[in-house]
């Protein structure tokens, strides 16, 4: 069996398909005067495109082999090439472009709800993408859902077959735009995670535990609205 290289095991498929590079282009909808944050510069197709129309692009690169390729093949006076993981950083900008490495797709989520910009486009795997809009009760209900509906207005965009992509995945790819309602603290986050560990508890057990008494009657916290779910997570 051939052993996994090192961009494979870290979920990267390249996109390389003209087409639907040209519809995340026009999604995006970036304007000469904006500063765009990629995560992932992998082969560079999307970032060069992004050069072409923004003022500046700031794009990360976690990968060393990508990085100094990037570094060797892409030349444009307002690209910024980051060898480092974005998730771990802040970057200010005012969009956010990136198709997602799968394994990354939790992180990115959870990064965004703490930063500002006007908007993202982003690629990811249609299944992560589904719990995003997960409603309270749903088996799919995560602590991921109550951030993004908290955080973000969501508006699913379009599909990306499997052989949009080298090496294809074996799953199924969706491009979403998240637009930011309200951001929150990394505390916050935390604290959310915290509950939903707990999550087919009963909510008033949990909530009166963890010093933030109130009465939900029978709902366990996997039956709590966002709202609610946050509102608790600020008390406790």
């Amino acid at each position: 069996m051939p052993r996994r290289t090192k961009t494979q095991s870290l979920g990267q498929h390249f996109l390389a398909d003209r087409k639907v590079l040209a519809k995340i282009i026009d999604a995006s909808a970036v304007g000469k005067d904006e500063v765009v944050c990629e995560a992932g510069t992998g082969n560079g197709i999307l970032t060069t495109e992004l050069c072409k129309r923004a003022k500046k692009v700031v794009s990360y690169e976690v990968d060393r082999a990508l990085y100094a390729r990037a570094q060797a093949a892409l030349v444009f006076p307002n690209l910024e090439l980051v060898n480092a993981d974005l998730f771990k950083a802040n970057a200010e900008s005012d969009v956010f472009v990136s198709n997602l490495p799968y394994s990354r797709s939790r992180d990115a989520l959870e990064w965004l709800a703490v930063q500002k910009f006007s908007r993202a486009v982003v690629m990811m795997q249609k299944e992560f993408a589904g719990k995003l809009l997960t409603k309270p009760s749903d088996e799919n209900y995560r602590a991921v859902s109550v951030i993004a509906s908290h955080c973000f207005s969501i508006e699913l965009l379009f599909d990306v077959g499997r052989d949009c992509f080298e090496p294809p995945p074996k799953v199924e790819s969706v491009v979403i735009r998240l637009v930011p309602k309200n951001t929150v603290t990394k505390e916050l986050i935390k604290k959310v995670n915290r509950l939903f560990s707990q999550r087919n508890k009963k909510a008033s057990t949990v909530s009166a535990r963890l010093g933030a008494a109130k009465d939900y009657g029978d709902r366990r916290i996997d039956q709590l609205a966002p709202a609610e779910i946050v509102a608790l997570a600020e008390r406790i």
